[in-house]
């Protein structure tokens, strides 16, 4: 019995020594994942700390790949041009469409009303206020795509490259901290 006892507790105390290395070299979940907001209104808002910048897609030229690597954040931005003024945009493979901030709307010169923002958007907090509009020149690393669909949605803190451009640029391929997309 007493041999039984030592192995045990000798078993525990190996368990608890892999699992403290195992802590110290593992990032924490609150550190890879941002928590919502609780006081703000914004469904957008969260606290996180600012992604550190990453080497975005290099200039390529029509029909070549697009390759991007992972920012500090663990996420995948591009910079591209909108009617020919600069934008970077978060590559969002899960969101339909592509999104920009009003903020961004405005510097880049979409001129909205009020009017025109309808609660059309669902966000993790329910209806989110966006406008429809429509990009006459999207800028890829190197592909131009005319007449692009977007939204302008209220209270985003970043833009958004959904499937609706990367379904045109071509095929979307992950490897570990790339992301490349293949010209179809």
């Amino acid at each position: 019995m007493y041999r039984l006892l030592k192995l045990t507790l000798g078993a525990i105390i190996s368990m608890l020594s892999i699992a403290g290395i195992l802590a110290q070299r593992a990032p924490r979940a609150a550190d890879l994942v941002a928590e919502p907001t609780h006081h703000s209104t914004n469904p957008w808002a969260y606290d996180a700390p600012a992604p550190k910048p990453a080497a975005v897609a290099a200039k390529t030229g029509p029909g070549e790949p697009i390759a991007i690597a992972r920012d500090g954040s663990g996420q995948f931005h591009l910079d591209a041009q909108v009617n020919g003024q600069d934008a970077r945009f978060l590559v969002d493979t899960g969101a339909d469409t592509v999104a920009i901030s009003e903020d961004e709307a405005q510097r880049l010169g979409i001129d909205l009303a009020g009017a025109d923002f309808q609660p059309i958007v669902q966000t993790a907090a329910g209806q989110g206020m966006a406008a429809r509009v429509r990009i006459d020149r999207l800028t890829i690393g190197g592909t131009d795509l005319g007449g692009v669909s977007a939204v302008v949605i209220r209270g985003l803190p970043v833009n958004l490259l959904g499937q609706s451009v990367l379904r045109r640029l071509g095929k979307v391929e992950l490897s570990g901290d790339r992301m490349v997309i293949q010209p179809g």
